[in-house]
């Protein structure tokens, strides 16, 4: 019997064999437009999270993370405090989607490319069925980013190579 440091392919769980479903975080933690920031801050800090899912009338609305927060609340230094500002007025609107049977490479490729650090899972139905992070891909498959910096370093290095 022969030993090998890497295994066979059908014995490896490639990162391309990996589902999004795999790795993301099913428990969802919404709140209403019309919620605090503070209220949004003080559920992120409760459950440990980066973001929140906006959520009216059981609709996806938008997503409100640590970054809107900082970039379009405290960094304006208008004086208002957090109870007197409305999700709605910061929070991403039309937030990007990703169905829950993708490929984890594309998630990582999606949120490269829109320089963003979550994405909304969605399932066949389009309901909200979790949430991926850059964390969550990492955690899970650290070399993907390898794979992935390689993958868009040949593809920008053919960039201008044919005429168009």
């Amino acid at each position: 019997m022969r030993w090998a440091l890497v295994p066979p392919p059908e014995e490896d769980a490639s990162e391309e064999g990996l589902k999004v479903s795999e790795v993301m975080t099913p428990k969802v933690i919404a709140v209403a437009p019309d919620d605090s920031v503070a209220e949004a801050a003080r559920l992120m800090k409760e459950h440990d999270i980066g973001s929140v899912v906006v959520m009216e009338g059981g609709k996806l609305v938008g997503i409100l993370t640590e970054r809107d927060i900082i970039t379009r609340f405290v960094a304006k230094e208008d004086g208002r405090r957090p109870e007197d500002v409305k999700v709605r007025e910061i929070m991403t609107k039309n937030p990007i989607l990703i169905n829950e049977n993708e490929d984890l490479i594309e998630a990582a490729r999606i949120m490269s490319e829109k320089n963003v650090r979550r994405l909304i899972v969605v399932n066949k139905a389009g309901k909200v069925a979790g949430v991926i992070s850059a964390r969550d891909v990492v955690r899970v498959a650290p070399h993907v980013v390898f794979i992935l910096r390689e993958r868009l370093r040949l593809a920008n290095s053919w960039k201008g190579t044919f005429p168009v």
